[in-house]
């Protein structure tokens, strides 16, 4: 008897572990069209019905080259390129929860935080800023990195 519910253990945990495994999925790489990644990392990851937005810079893939040096212009453009990158993982801006807005210049903070709320006028996601980041750079002023939920 003792031996028949061991076997039949195994065969139920085996059951459910091939079920775990039927549904587990890899992390899905988003491709973006003439955007790709600066570094050795995926511009966005889509993974358990969410989206995970690398941080994105004021690049201007038209131009191949950073945005000059001003907060405003720069926050535009890396709303530009996140709605971008959203895009290519088949979402918008109304589908963020979560962002991570990192600031050079602690000084910027008004001025960015008045470009982010024209893109978030109704619904405000989750936000931390961290202000006094140093890129290395002095033409990188902003970086903002997004988790978005799948519609």
């Amino acid at each position: 008897m003792m031996k028949l519910r061991y076997v039949a253990g195994m065969v139920m945990g085996a059951a459910v572990l091939s079920g775990c495994q039927a549904q587990s999925r890899a992390p899905e790489v988003v491709i973006v069209e003439d955007m790709p990644a600066l570094g050795a990392y995926s511009s966005a990851v889509k993974a358990g019905g969410m989206v995970y937005v690398a941080g994105v810079v004021a690049y201007n893939p038209e131009t191949q080259s950073f945005t000059p040096a001003n907060i405003e212009a720069q926050t535009m453009q890396v709303f530009a390129n996140l709605k971008q990158v959203l895009a290519a993982a088949g979402c918008d801006l109304e589908d963020v929860v979560k962002a991570n807005v990192y600031l050079k210049n602690p000084a910027d903070y008004a001025t960015m935080n008045e470009v982010y709320s024209l893109h978030f006028p109704g619904y405000k996601p989750a936000r931390t800023t961290v202000p006094g980041v140093d890129w290395g750079r002095d033409d990188i002023l902003i970086e903002i990195d997004v988790i978005a939920k799948l519609p």
